[in-house]
Parts: structure tokens; C-alpha cells; sequence
């Protein structure tokens, strides 16, 4: 049997303490992980354990726990590109409100054929990035395709969520580990593929690395972590001003 690694460990690093604290997996998180094998072993869908990270929150007791598994969106790519014709998500069914709650910019997907319906918002609130429509259709095909796939009933989430689970990633301001967790690793995969998107670019993790004096992300320190977010941010949002 294949063994797979989403990164569990018995203890994460808690910056609020600055300790190791024992880490408590949910029957949430075990649910994800067992449909995330099971579509992952099938290969069907062109899937691996990269395509994954664990959400992390910390509990009252102070244990940090797992309760669900995070998808990348060139996981959700995958999983579409993979479906049957009838359940692929479709563009047709998919209308834009720009009016939406508390100015909120809403994209709207309905099909009775697959009985789904779902949304897709951005808000000032939950979206730091300049690129509003861009994100809002990310996250709306995202959802979608979780919720064809059957992900999202067994408590996997999108990274397009990113905003909000950024602050779960529990990096410490003092006294880090010498090398960053597999979420800091999943979200500089992120921003790089944010970046050539945005950009135009082809760099790749090595080359970014590189200039580090790393050889991959997985041997980045918090402080190469920070850095590297700041300066491919800082580039997209330049790309960004250019074009207005």
C-alpha cells in the first residue's frame, strides 16, 4: 500500500507560546485524509499529496488541531479536467453580480442537470489582492468543483480560501524552526503560481530558490518565507498598477 504524507506531525509550533504543543487530529480531518488517499490511489484524477495541506486551528486546551485538508487550485484543475463530461463545471451556468451583500462582488453558478448551486464572493474583507473578478471566479470554481467531485462533503477546502486560512498558519515572530511547515511550502506555490500567471513569467521553484541559496521551498527558514511572499507580491502588485 502506497504511504502517503500530508505533513502530519505529533507536535506544531504554537507562535502564540513559542512551544511545540501536541497536535489532536478530528474526525474531520481523518475524513479528508481518507477521501483524499482514496481519490489520490485511484489515479483517476492525476492527484498526489502535494496537491494537499492540512488546516490547523488551535483548540481552547491548547492543542493544536487538524481539522481538514486544504486543496490546491491546480488540484481542483486536476480534479476537473478528470470528470466525466456531464459533471465537469460549466461556464454557461455561471452569472456575475457585481451588487452583491455589503458591496461584495458575487459570481453565481446554478445547474439543475448537476444539482448544484454555489457562489463565488470577494469583499474588501476577505480579499487583499487586486485581482477581485479573478478571485471571485476562483473561488466559485473551486467550490464547484469540490462539491462535484464529493470533496467538499468530506471536509477538503480550496486554497482560493487562501485570505482567510493564512492566519492558520501559525508562523512564530520569534525563534521559528529552522525550516518552514508544508503550509508556508504550499502557499509559496501558491504566490509563484500567482505570479506567472500575473506576470507572465515562467520561474520556477528552483529558480526561486536559488536565489536563497536554497535548492526547493522546503528548505526555506520564516525569514526566506517572508521575504520571498513580500517580493513576489510586490511584483504583482506593480504588474497590477502598469496595466490601469
Amino acid at each position: 500500500m502506497t504511504q502517503h504524507d500530508f505533513g502530519e506531525k505529533a507536535e506544531e509550533y504554537n507562535s502564540k507560546t513559542r512551544k511545540n504543543v501536541p497536535v489532536w487530529q478530528s474526525p474531520k480531518y481523518k475524513m479528508a485524509r481518507d477521501k483524499a488517499i482514496e481519490m489520490i490511489d485511484s489515479g483517476k484524477y492525476n492527484l498526489s499529496d502535494g496537491d494537499f495541506w492540512i488546516l490547523m486551528n488551535l483548540t481552547k486546551s491548547g492543542k493544536m488541531m487538524y481539522s481538514g485538508l486544504i486543496i490546491s487550485h491546480n488540484g481542483c484543475l486536476k480534479i476537473n479536467d478528470n470528470l466525466n463530461e456531464d459533471m465537469k463545471f460549466k461556464p454557461g451556468c455561471v452569472t456575475l453580480d457585481k451588487d452583491g451583500y455589503k458591496n461584495s462582488l458575487v459570481y453565481t453558478y446554478l445547474s439543475p442537470e448537476q444539482h448544484i448551486f454555489e457562489v463565488g464572493e470577494v469583499s474588501q474583507s476577505n480579499c487583499k489582492n487586486e485581482y477581485p473578478y479573478a478571485m471571485a471566479f476562483k473561488r466559485l470554481f473551486d467550490r464547484v468543483v469540490l462539491k462535484l467531485s464529493k470533496l467538499a462533503y468530506s471536509g477538503v477546502y480550496s486554497d482560493s480560501e487562501s485570505d482567510e486560512f493564512k492566519q492558520q498558519l501559525d508562523i512564530p515572530a520569534e525563534k521559528p524552526p529552522q525550516t518552514i511547515n508544508i503550509a508556508a511550502v504550499n502557499t509559496l506555490k501558491a504566490k509563484l503560481e500567482e505570479y506567472n500567471t500575473v506576470c507572465g513569467r515562467n520561474a520556477t521553484e528552483q529558480e526561486i530558490s536559488k536565489f536563497y541559496k536554497c535548492s526547493n521551498f522546503n528548505e526555506f527558514d520564516y525569514t526566506n518565507f517572508k521575504n520571498c511572499i513580500t517580493m513576489l507580491d510586490g511584483s504583482i502588485k506593480k504588474v497590477g498598477a502598469d496595466k490601469k
